[in-house]
């Protein structure tokens, strides 16, 4: 009952801070709070939640099965581990195990011998300081300090166990106590506790690990912070939808304060939901690529950097055809949104499942002109980092650079590839590059009716169609790009291939 009361405290508070961060006074939509979910107004009063554990699922642990046997289950508990090969367990009542009392709770009961509780590792590199906290109790009357004791540490980047500063060690018949340590750096951390108890009338209990960074004070993000940079709507039937924001600011963001919502009918907010995740801080001038399962993007493109994903556990289920991207800050302010439809993607595109669309100018604005669909060369989308499409210099027409004369692709280290370089003065572009040899003969379809981007790379190993090494000789590259506006640009060169195999 208490814990109840404790929980429903919480959401009333956490109801009331969100109306203080969305400054409802100034807003004519005061019922904004109320399209958060549960789970969302929780994680707004729990915004430096790091990590916690607090033993709802009982019965996870070891005992006694009356023969001097350990009878143990650890199924479906990921996020710690036990160690009790140092313990007998004589009884069928002898146990170190999760239990249902008081919501959830580890106890130790007449073990003979010690157990090492153990959490996973927990990566705290993208806070400056944090702080870890859990509760130690015990019951009945034994003080035999050498038997029945609690011992909390903490390791940091796998070096050694370091002892907690405040109640590391509690020992005897102690009643309750809070072990605590603060101001903790480093990239990872676990958490180990040694807990003993050789009484059947008496009880050591863990309870309450909590992990959290200490409070330090970011800017608002204001509309031209973040940007929405790229939007994956219609993904391939095992697929699944991603939006990338980019941060074009020189501040970094806590990513709990921040949210992706959608709109109804009616053009009002709807389907609110927190980018809380596993990542905590969006760096400045960085990409992060938000969806509900990773592994469903990963599947599909190339991916440059798998810490620019967050992996949430509820977004807006944004439509096929046309909706509204929607991205606020704590104070509920829209910072960012684009009314996105599917007429958006390239006009030669008969399926557009799969494709991304991306912005193509961080300068320009949230019009159907400044978004493209991602290039073939990127497999359609670019996740994570920077845009196939994204136009960084004002050039006139499009200009194809060529590169080395003569190339060797003897894996030497020098002018092992032949690259063919473009640099595109807008999005749109279609093209077909061809590779022949010096009788005239086709050897090669290196791109065939390709959604070109902005500043695509496209290289040439040596090989024909068929994979096959092709001998010394001077071979042909003829490139043809178009646009829907009729425009027709064709590019040739001449490629010594040399001291090849």
């Amino acid at each position: 009952m208490n814990r109840l009361i404790f929980r429903y405290k919480r959401t009333v508070l956490a109801i009331m801070l969100l109306f203080v961060f969305a400054g409802c006074a100034q807003y004519e939509d005061t019922d904004i709070v109320k399209k958060l979910s549960v789970y969302e107004q929780r994680l707004v009063l729990n915004t430096q939640t790091i990590w916690n554990e607090s033993f709802s699922v009982p019965d996870k642990g070891i005992w006694g099965d009356g023969a001097g046997n350990i009878i143990s289950d650890f199924n479906d508990i990921a996020n710690w581990t036990l160690q009790y090969s140092k313990v007998q367990l004589s009884n069928a009542g002898d146990y170190a195990k999760t239990v249902a009392t008081s919501g959830g709770r580890f106890e130790a009961c007449d073990i003979d011998g010690e157990v090492c509780w153990k959490s996973e590792i927990i990566h705290i590199s993208g806070f400056e300081k944090i702080n870890i906290k859990l509760e130690a109790k015990e019951t009945g009357s034994n003080k035999n300090t050498e038997t029945k004791y609690l011992k909390a540490f903490y390791i940091i980047d796998d070096s050694a166990e370091i002892p907690f500063e405040t109640n590391s060690e509690s020992a005897g018949n102690w009643g309750s106590a809070v072990a605590e340590q603060k101001g903790i750096s480093g990239k990872t951390l676990q958490i180990v506790v040694y807990v003993s108890n050789n009484y059947a009338s008496d009880k050591v209990i863990l309870d309450e690990i909590v992990v959290w960074p200490e409070e330090k004070v970011y800017p608002v993000a204001r509309p031209g912070d973040l940007l929405i940079n790229e939007v994956l709507f219609n993904p391939y039937p095992e697929g699944e939808d991603f939006i990338e924001i980019y941060n074009i600011s020189d501040n970094e963001f806590p990513l709990n304060k921040y949210f992706l919502a959608s709109r109804g009918n009616n053009l009002d907010l709807t389907q609110i939901y927190s980018l809380a995740g596993k990542n905590y801080l969006l760096p400045p001038q960085s990409y992060l690529a938000v969806t509900k399962d990773t592994n469903a993007v990963f599947s599909y493109y190339s991916i440059e950097c798998r810490s620019c994903f967050q992996q949430v556990e509820r977004m807006p289920a944004y439509n096929n055809n046309e909706d509204y991207i929607v991205l606020l800050n704590e104070n509920m302010e829209i910072i960012d949104e684009l009314h996105y439809t599917v007429k958006m993607h390239h006009p030669l595109l008969a399926d557009v499942n799969g494709i991304s669309l991306e912005r193509i100018s961080a300068a320009g604005t949230n019009t159907p002109g400044n978004w493209a669909s991602a290039s073939t060369q990127a497999r359609y989308a670019t996740p994570g980092y920077k845009n196939s499409q994204l136009s960084e210099s004002e050039i006139y027409k499009p200009q194809v650079t060529f590169s080395p004369e003569a190339f060797s692709p003897n894996s030497d280290g020098y002018n092992d590839k032949y690259e063919i370089r473009f640099k595109l003065d807008k999005t749109g572009y279609t093209g077909s590059i061809n590779i022949f040899d010096a009788k005239g003969r086709l050897v090669l379809n290196l791109a065939n009716s390709t959604i070109m981007g902005t500043g695509d790379v496209f290289i040439w190993d040596g090989k024909n169609m068929a994979g096959q090494k092709q001998p010394v000789g001077i071979y042909s590259v003829a490139v043809e790009i178009f646009n829907p506006y009729g425009q027709v640009f064709t590019f040739k060169n001449s490629v010594v291939l040399t001291d090849i195999w």
